[in-house]
């Protein structure tokens, strides 16, 4: 209606959204209420692939951020969302991608775990066997995703080796690159070796030899499995080249795949892998909030790698100590 000539007119109207709004240092910020608000802690500029795929879903939206890092340089990309002290931002949100956990004390991050605020660890949380198992026990209870980093685990070959996996068998793993192993590569392998057999070695050798003329580190593990699969794991440092391959055995059908290359062999036959260029991580933690699905890596399957690497570096460290 109009009132008395005024230019104001009153309009009765139905909102689909819902959407409240607080300035926040002369920007303003949106909580909408029914989308999955996503907030982001830490280095923003290396959560920018989960961010990028995060801002194609139509039900995600980018809530605000608490940065620290890597600034972006002139005219790279600058994600357009709202700066927040990470208490507020934690409220804010629904859902939390987040690569620096120093900056979250354990008695925060329970408490955001208790409250369903799901998160993606980008980065390995440096949280003693005791808090991961008590992060575990909130998650279930409350029932919020605790998704964790597992990349090795959405490569075509690697998704193909799990819808195709028969057991038992016998899968050999080479792991070099031309520097040293970085901190995190046995937790990564062990990772991926974890989500795509879907279990635990009852039994773990290990050996480490070191060449200072060849400028080479070499690291095998074996693994032994209750239902008789064997995994050979490779993996160091190589003077001459990277390399990423995967061999696998089993009955009536042999494969090897040059992860690097993307040359994929299956029983003698070249193939194309990319009907499983599909999910990735970022795909993974969202459905699993919206659409209430199972995440490959969750935080139990975090804590039995840690368990898992905790014993081979111990094994390891007998050859390197001599």
């Amino acid at each position: 209606m109009i009132v008395q000539g005024s230019l104001i007119t009153i309009l009765t109207y139905k909102v689909d959204k819902f959407i409240t709004q607080r300035p926040k240092r002369g920007v303003h910020s949106f909580y909408i209420c029914d989308m999955l608000n996503v907030g982001l802690i830490g280095d923003i500029k290396l959560l920018e692939p989960f961010t990028h795929k995060a801002q194609k879903n139509p039900e995600i939206h980018i809530t605000g951020k608490s940065s620290v890092g890597t600034q972006p340089k002139p005219g790279s990309f600058r994600l357009q969302a709202p700066e927040f002290n990470r208490i507020e931002l934690i409220e804010r949100s629904d859902a939390l991608f987040i690569n620096r956990f120093s900056l979250l004390p354990f008695s925060l991050l329970c408490e955001m775990v208790k409250k369903s605020k799901h998160f993606f660890a980008a980065s390995y949380p440096d949280l003693s066997p005791g808090e991961i198992n008590q992060l575990a026990k909130l998650a279930q209870e409350a029932k919020t995703v605790i998704q964790v980093a597992n990349p090795f685990y959405y490569m075509p070959a690697v998704q193909w080796m799990v819808k195709n996996l028969k057991k038992p068998a016998y899968i050999d793993i080479q792991y070099f690159s031309s520097a040293a192993p970085e901190k995190n590569t046995l937790l990564q392998l062990l990772l991926m070796l974890k989500d795509m057999t879907g279990t635990l070695p009852k039994k773990i050798g290990a050996v480490s030899f070191n060449s200072a003329p060849a400028n080479s580190i070499f690291q095998n593990v074996q693994l032994d499995y209750g239902d008789g699969s064997i995994i050979n794991l490779n993996y160091g440092k190589s003077d001459n080249s990277n390399r990423f391959e995967i061999k696998i055995y089993m009955n009536n059908l042999f494969a090897g795949f040059d992860l690097i290359n993307d040359n994929n062999i299956i029983n003698n036959l070249s193939v194309n892998l990319s009907e499983f260029v599909k999910d990735d991580e970022t795909d993974s933690f969202l459905n699993a909030i919206l659409q209430k699905r199972k995440v490959a890596t969750d935080i139990e399957s975090y804590s039995n790698a840690l368990q898992s690497a905790a014993v081979i570096q111990e094994r390891l460290n007998r050859y390197t100590s001599h």
